[in-house]
């Protein structure tokens, strides 16, 4: 049995040994996405997790969105206000800030491949400041800048996983291959992303914004 592991946009690796499993790779990034700035800060990792033969994809990503006090994307739960805990800067431009993993994983028995792409919100990381939720109009308008940066990385989540769910004898490609090609697809992502910020100014121009967000939303719904 073949077991890896990853998640994030720009990712390291983390390999370890256990007695029936050959490899396990456990890639760990957050993109932070400030809504009137630059570029995201700089992917942080986290140390690689040892799972047990018995462990499904399901339990590990479960862990790995417990580990980090995150929740996976859903139609029905858009993000609030409530849901950005962190503390603000105290300088700075930026008015709010999503932060935000593409967890992914796979799994090879013999020649049975599985493999699971999530992407999942981390509420201690994220935050926005006072001046945002205490003025009206941007309290909406910021929020849903932030959402479209998150159903963006849903997208890209289903990506990941119509593009390993279409490769031949996936088994058969050493682990390196796997994974480079799950980091080609999420630098695609992280591309978008930085498209969309610039293209909408981080979200300040309101026709760029709504054309982005619906745009978002009508590839959502064309998709699995």
């Amino acid at each position: 049995m073949r077991d890896g592991a990853a998640a994030g946009l720009d990712t390291g690796r983390r390999t370890a040994q256990l007695a029936d499993v050959k490899h396990l790779l456990l890639l760990v990034a957050a993109l932070g996405c400030a809504s009137a700035h630059t570029d995201p800060p700089l992917p942080t990792r986290a140390p690689a997790r040892v799972v047990g033969a018995s462990s499904t994809l399901d339990e590990l990503l479960r862990g790995d969105l417990a580990d980090d006090h995150a929740f996976p994307w859903s139609a029905t739960r858009p993000l609030t206000w409530d849901d950005f805990q962190g503390t603000p800067p105290t300088e700075g431009p930026e008015g709010a800030k999503t932060s935000y993993t593409l967890y992914y994983a796979w799994k090879c028995r013999g020649e049975s491949f599985e493999f699971r792409a999530i992407a999942g919100f981390r509420p201690r990381e994220s935050w926005v400041k006072a001046v945002v939720l205490n003025d009206g109009t941007q309290r909406r308008t910021v929020l849903g800048h932030e959402q479209t940066h998150f159903d963006l990385a849903e997208v890209h989540a289903r990506r990941i996983r119509r593009a390993f769910a279409a490769l031949t004898h996936p088994c058969g490609q050493p682990d390196g291959e796997l994974s480079a090609l799950a980091q080609r697809l999420a630098q695609a992502e992280k591309a978008e992303q930085r498209r969309y910020d610039a293209e909408t100014n981080h979200g300040l121009i309101a026709v760029k914004q709504a054309a982005w967000s619906l745009q978002t939303r009508r590839r959502l719904a064309a998709s699995k």
